[in-house]
């Protein structure tokens, strides 16, 4: 798999604390704000209360205050935006101005059906009909703002994701930053002009209710340890999810979390205070691995040390995919990314070998671009993923792969070619045998940048129990609600665009003050 757009990460964290107090103005921070203040701005009274300041706090906060409402957003980093920093802030919409200037006819209906053919229908219907109706006056709102996208958008899609029928994804020269950058000085207007409070370095810790289980407040926590207690008429969860948190990932999931990329404070705050409410989670079995990562080591969780290019569109894979029991389990290469990793996510855990030969070692591409040859060659030596013998027995030995099951799928997968068999698996592109000594193994482990897993809401975004009645005055947007609208797939835009949107609708037309 080719390295998805978490690259840019690094740029957008070393974005200073000067530079956002300078680009959104008059920001309050909680850690640097007397005690004193502090406490008087906790006996205000606000019209929303949005938790998380990024992809969907933003929109929400801006939306309402355009409507007059009173603000108080609290977010936990030392400075707003959220995953906007580590996003590739890639979105998909219908009926766009971007569209329009390239000539493509779409439309909501065709995007919804797009979307549920790809994640095969295991996205909220209600969620993804919401954001395919309204996700094209969102792009378009960002585009009045001052957003711009690459020149030739919008594509189908980007690598390794699952293709659109209709060009309509599209996304910023900066990524996350783009978007933010456009919001900001909405943003920057109201907290001038009082409408907005932006509190930072303060994490919501719980929930205040009524006697009947409306919630009228939350309870903020600063870095030192002090407690404030904020009245809000309406409270958005619109936090991150759990994905830089081990063990909260895997208690839901049931699926070990293998790599951390995710934003830092997506600790699983925003879930465990929808969860005190009387709300509940869902889309848990929507897990799926992206595919073609290699760990550092064999720790869990583990950074990634690289990723393999076998994407078809970029580089059909030449190597032979095989289990810990040595079986291949999935055409190595079929289009569909979300196709290869639910194929993984069968696999003991949630793992792969990339298998050659010296042959394919000379011939092909090479299958870590970013790497030099020698620097390749060097990991066959030293690096714990990567493996070389001379025969495919004592290849599974060095890798950990059962050494009989590999011996058989490889002479299998030889004798097919040999003999001008159709593969087992369909697989199309199989330019040699693996039959050239020494071999090789490069081990592959699945991992995720999300939470799947998110508070149950309804079509008003409201957080709702196990028997569907809206917990009073709490609302949820943005990743807190998991894979509701991207399912059991990589669905391109799915992530941020909703985000986005929901956040917007809320603010907008949705939240009652």
């Amino acid at each position: 798999m080719t390295q998805h757009k978490t690259e840019d990460s690094n740029a957008g964290l070393s974005i200073s604390r000067r530079s956002i107090l300078k680009g959104v103005g008059a920001v309050m921070f909680l850690s640097t704000m007397p005690w004193s203040m502090r406490r008087v701005l906790a006996q205000n009274q606000f019209d929303l209360i949005v938790i998380g300041g990024g992809t969907a706090g933003i929109p929400t906060a801006i939306f309402a205050a355009d409507r007059g409402a009173k603000v108080l957003i609290i977010e936990k980093a030392p400075q707003l935006g959220g995953t906007l920093y580590v996003s590739g802030g890639r979105m998909a919409a219908a009926n766009t101005v971007f569209q329009k200037a390239q000539g493509i006819d779409d439309s909501p209906d065709a995007h919804y059906d797009d979307i549920m053919r790809i994640n095969n229908n295991t996205s909220d219907p209600l969620l993804t009909r919401l954001w395919a109706d309204h996700g094209g006056t969102t792009i378009n709102w960002l585009a009045e703002n001052g957003f711009t996208v690459h020149d030739d958008h919008p594509v189908r899609g980007s690598t390794g994701y699952d293709l659109y029928r209709i060009r309509r994804y599209q996304w910023g020269i900066n990524s996350g930053m783009s978007i933010f950058n456009v919001m900001t000085p909405l943003l920057s207007q109201h907290v001038k002009g009082g409408r907005i409070t932006v509190l930072t370095g303060a994490g919501a810790v719980d929930l205040i209710k009524d006697h009947q289980g409306a919630v009228t407040g939350v309870v903020t926590e600063d870095n030192v340890g002090k407690r404030s207690d904020f009245r809000g008429l309406n409270v958005v969860i619109s936090s991150g999810g759990c994905a830089a948190n081990p063990i909260m990932f895997e208690n839901i999931h049931g699926v070990p979390l293998y790599s951390i990329v995710a934003y830092p404070t997506s600790q699983g705050a925003g879930l465990t205070l929808g969860l005190g409410a009387g709300g509940y989670l869902r889309g848990a079995e929507n897990y799926v691995s992206y595919f073609g990562s290699i760990a550092a080591n064999n720790q869990i969780p583990s950074v990634m040390a690289a990723s393999l290019s076998i994407a078809p569109e970029t580089r059909a894979p030449w190597e032979v995919f095989v289990n810990a029991r040595g079986e291949r389990f999935v055409q190595e290469d079929h289009p569909s990314l979300g196709h290869r990793g639910r194929a993984l996510d069968h696999q003991p855990g949630h793992r792969f070998w990339a298998v050659f030969d010296q042959k394919i070692l000379e011939q092909a591409p090479p299958v870590i671009p970013d790497w030099s040859r020698d620097r390749f060659l060097e990991a066959f030596n030293k690096h714990p993923m990567f493996s070389r013998a001379v025969s495919l027995s004592e290849l599974g030995v060095a890798a950990g792969i059962n050494p009989a099951g590999l011996e058989k799928s490889i002479n299998d997968y030889n004798l097919a070619i040999e003999k001008g068999k159709p593969d087992k698996f369909m697989r199309s592109q199989r330019p040699l045998a693996v039959s050239q000594p020494p071999f090789y193994a490069i081990r592959s482990q699945g991992w995720t940048l999300k939470s799947f897993a998110g508070l149950a809401v309804n079509k008003d975004l409201q957080i709702i129990t196990t028997e569907g009645k809206p917990v009073g005055n709490l609302y949820a947007a943005g990743e807190v609600l998991g894979a509701a609208t991207s399912g059991r797939a990589y669905t391109s835009g799915g992530s941020v665009t909703p985000a986005v949107t929901f956040g917007r609708l809320l603010g907008q037309k949705i939240l009652r003050f």
